[in-house]
């Protein structure tokens, strides 16, 4: 019997990154939403720990069909002199060599990107670059006061473009002044510009920060969860259509955000892209079924998707039972079936009426 997959996203190789944190030092900026020690929520690392940290994480990733990087996350890594930035590279240098890692990734800021960084970071074995772009749109980084304007973004890229590296994209979601419009123009930057990965972070309010003093006084309001859910589907679905892998969306749970000590508002949830992808799901199932629901035989899918198709609170599973009128089981797990992807049979409606209406 013919049947037809619905792809949200391509398979790539099992990837792992061996994330350290390092000095939130060398950025003379204070962001209205930045409160960076407590957003990473995590112990700085000391150079001379990095191995220990390196040869753990080893021992638990699968010795073939991986690509192992690690990763420099939490500030401005060239706002670091040469010789700290030079502390963090080199203790993973001889793991190269032996191709137990393939590379690394850090994250830094577009206003921080010279030839001369550049150089540097090629010489030691940096493959992907991630700029903390937050915005293209000059009135929300204005607003937010990035210290920076979009152009200053461009020109970073196109050097890291040309220079040989991966360009990562970070995005802020409900930035204050920064409708979907403006979200939606930055996703479309990212592609124009070459990125080929994306990190989607709907914006906190943080305690001990500026934007925690304008929630009290009443000047700015937080994106609700529904409403950045909303506008992370969108983005997912146009960055899917695009090839440009979101390697995360939403916030990571650290301890600040999950006891409460520094999260004060806004759309957290540990378990947000999960709801995200819940939500594409649902899409999904609401296309197949929205002519020729009494034709479903069946529905295989990854199990390691389980929990997104099954939906948060089991809202999808209660969607199919409401548009079928049927309690009958229709999902089939499959670990053949790629992931985020619905195998049906027989032939119906694909997910691509979705991804057109957000290009």
């Amino acid at each position: 019997m013919a049947c037809r997959a619905l792809t949200l996203t391509t398979i790539m190789k099992k990837h792992y990154t061996i994330p350290f944190f390092i000095p939130h030092e060398g950025c003379p900026h204070k962001c209205v939403f930045c409160d960076q020690n407590k957003i990473t929520g995590q112990d700085q690392i000391l150079p001379k720990k990095i191995p220990e940290k390196i040869e753990k994480y080893l021992t638990t990733f699968p010795v073939s069909d991986a690509y192992v990087e690690v990763g420099f996350f939490g500030g401005t890594f060239t706002g670091l002199s040469i010789g700290k930035q030079r502390s963090f590279l080199l203790p993973v240098q001889k793991y190269i060599k032996r191709a137990q890692v393939s590379g690394i990734r850090l994250s830094t800021r577009p206003d921080f990107i010279d030839e001369t960084k550049l150089k540097f970071l090629k010489a030691h074995n940096v493959k992907c670059i991630e700029l903390g772009v937050q915005s293209m749109s000059d009135k929300v980084l204005s607003r937010a006061k990035r210290g920076y304007a979009s152009k200053d973004v461009e020109k970073a890229c196109r050097m890291i473009i040309n220079n040989g590296f991966l360009l990562g994209f970070q995005m802020m979601l409900g930035l204050p002044g920064s409708a979907m419009q403006d979200e939606y123009f930055t996703a479309r930057k990212a592609k124009e510009l070459g990125a080929s990965q994306v990190r989607i972070y709907p914006t906190l309010v943080m305690k001990d920060t500026v934007l925690a003093d304008e929630w009290r006084e009443g000047k700015y309001t937080p994106l609700s969860e529904k409403e950045a859910i909303s506008r992370s589907v969108k983005l997912l679905l146009y960055f899917s259509g695009k090839d440009i892998k979101v390697i995360r969306c939403g916030l990571h749970p650290s301890e600040g955000l999950l006891n409460g000590n520094s999260f004060l508002t806004g759309p957290f949830h540990p378990a947000f892209r999960m709801k995200v992808e819940s939500r594409i799901f649902g899409m999904m199932l609401d296309s197949l079924l929205e002519n020729k629901r009494e034709d479903i035989r069946q529905i295989s899918f990854n199990p390691q998707d389980e929990a997104a198709l099954i939906g948060y609170r089991r809202e999808n599973l209660k969607r199919m039972e409401k548009l079928t009128g049927s309690k009958q089981n229709f999902f089939t797990p499959d670990a053949k079936v790629p992931r985020r992807t619905l195998k049906i049979s027989p032939p119906l409606q694909s997910l691509k009426k979705q991804a057109k209406d957000v290009q």
